[in-house]
């Protein structure tokens, strides 16, 4: 099977290149740096920025079986960031779309956000309104019905996965994503032999591992399933902030072999509103487990780390 993967070389994109490596497909990415050198016989890296239709159409040059797109510009807090995820996450789609129909493709997969919603709280459905609260999360469903309507007009097969918050140790050590909870609490751990929370650490989220959304995602390539629809891609459980600080905790203790000192300020507000992203409907198709692997990542971040600072 041949997948073409768009953002590969970032944080959620490797680990797709990696799974579909394991498994005997043949993976080709587009992206616009090739800052990960991968050396396998079935790899391929194509550069092109999806922005740039002209570019992009010039380097498909085949019909890829499937195409996972997780091309995406995630920074918000960058100066710019409207104007730049509008281009990305929005019109790089509609390029991208376009450029795949000059050879076929036989299945879209795209990783969109449950952000498109704009909820914080409460129980999430496919069901539920969708009304974001940010760019992050309006360019996003820009995406979502760029491709409905190439779906409509040339008959674009696609499965839109809305992600909640995924976590897993970086697949390469030079990653930009230390801003994301789980790595930023093991930096914190290694670097600074302490955690301190702002807030009293009762927000609930839901935290799904990568290696389970690669697997979901090889089980959408299936051309019985996940057929031309949006379906919400989440563990189904939220966890608190603060037990995602006792996993970080507890891999310190088994790294380190002493304790690790967590600072909660328990004078904030406390946030008790839950939200929950219901996957029901996904596991309508699929029987799936999803795996809590929080501490197990923990201790492979806080592995690279000690890696890093040694090296």
């Amino acid at each position: 099977m041949k997948i073409l993967v768009t953002g590969g070389l970032g944080n959620l994109g490797l680990w797709f290149v990696e799974y579909f490596l394991s498994i005997g497909y043949d993976v080709t990415v587009i992206g616009r740096v090739e800052k990960v050198l991968i050396k396998h016989e079935r790899y391929t890296f194509l550069k092109a920025d999806v922005t740039d239709l002209d570019c992009l159409q010039s380097v498909i040059g085949c019909y890829y079986d499937c195409c996972v797109h997780t091309a995406s510009l995630n920074e918000h807090f960058l100066d710019n960031y409207s104007k730049n995820a509008l281009l990305v996450n929005a019109l790089g789609t509609d390029n991208l779309c376009h450029a795949l129909s000059r050879y076929g493709v036989g299945k879209l997969v795209y990783l969109s956000t449950f952000h498109v919603y704009g909820v914080v709280s409460g129980r999430v459905t496919e069901q539920t309104p969708v009304r974001p609260l940010n760019d992050y999360g309006l360019t996003h469903f820009f995406a979502e019905k760029y491709i409905e309507k190439h779906h409509r007009n040339s008959g674009l097969n696609y499965c839109i996965f809305r992600l909640t918050n995924s976590y897993g140790c970086p697949k390469d050590k030079n990653t930009d994503k230390w801003y994301l909870l789980l790595n930023d609490l093991c930096r914190a751990a290694v670097e600074d032999e302490k955690l301190v929370l702002n807030t009293d650490g009762s927000a609930r989220r839901d935290f799904i591992w990568m290696d389970d959304v690669a697997r979901v995602v090889h089980e959408a390539l299936s051309p019985e399933r996940f057929l031309s629809d949006c379906y919400n891609l989440s563990f189904g459980e939220s966890l608190q902030i603060a037990d995602v600080a006792k996993a970080v905790v507890s891999a310190y203790v088994s790294e380190y072999s002493k304790l690790l000192p967590i600072n909660i300020d328990l004078a904030s507000v406390p946030e008790t509103d839950s939200l929950v992203v219901d996957n029901s409907k996904l596991l309508s198709e699929i029987d799936f487990v999803f795996s809590d692997r929080l501490e197990r990542e923990a201790r492979l971040i806080m592995t690279m780390l000690k890696g890093a600072n040694d090296g």
